[in-house]
C-alpha cells in the first residue's frame, strides 16, 4: 500500500472511488473537472486508488470548539474536509495510514490541533468509534455558536520543532 499525495492524474480514480459516497464532488472528479489541492492524498495498490482524504491546514474551524475559543485570532488549525475508503477494503488499516498520513502533514505544516466534521450517511457509530479509536475527542461548540454545529471530533498534536 502506497500513501501519498493526489495529483490531477488521480481526478478520475478518486471520481470513481467516492461516487457512490458523494454524488456532489465524484462527477467533476470523474470527469476531470475536480481540483486536486496540495493537502489530498491517496491510498494506492496494485488494484489503484482504494482510500482518499482531503483537508486544510489554514482552517479557523477552531472558533467554534468551546475549548479553542480563546486562541489568538492568527492562529490556524488542520481540517480534515472528505475521508473514504473504498467499502469492500474497509477494516484493513488503510484509513488509519491516510490518517496518520494527514496528521504528520499537518504537523509539518506546524499545526497542533486536527479537526473533523464526519459524514455521517447513517453511519455515525461507525466513523465515532473510527475517531476515538485513534484519538479525537468529541468537542462542544464554542457558548456563542447560536446552533449546535454537526458533531467535531478533534486531536491536538505534539508540535514539531
Amino acid at each position: 500500500m502506497d500513501i501519498r499525495r493526489a495529483d490531477r492524474g488521480d481526478q478520475v480514480a478518486i471520481g470513481n472511488l467516492i461516487l457512490p459516497w458523494d454524488r456532489d464532488n465524484g462527477p467533476r472528479y470523474k470527469d476531470g473537472r475536480g481540483r486536486v489541492s496540495e493537502r489530498e492524498f491517496v491510498a494506492e495498490d496494485a488494484d489503484g486508488i482504494v482510500g482518499w482524504i482531503s483537508g486544510q491546514h489554514d482552517a479557523r474551524v477552531w472558533q467554534f470548539l468551546a475549548a479553542y475559543e480563546d486562541q489568538p485570532d492568527n492562529w490556524a488549525c488542520s481540517l480534515i474536509v472528505k475521508f473514504f475508503v473504498q467499502k469492500e477494503r474497509r477494516r484493513q488499516d488503510i484509513g488509519a495510514d491516510l490518517l496518520a498520513f494527514f496528521e504528520r502533514d499537518a504537523q509539518d505544516a506546524g499545526r497542533d490541533l486536527v479537526v473533523v466534521s464526519p459524514d455521517e450517511k447513517g453511519e455515525k457509530e461507525r466513523l465515532l468509534s473510527f475517531y476515538r479509536k485513534h484519538g479525537y475527542e468529541y468537542m462542544d461548540p464554542c457558548s456563542d455558536y447560536s446552533t449546535r454545529p454537526p458533531w467535531f471530533m478533534a486531536k491536538s498534536l505534539p508540535v514539531l520543532r
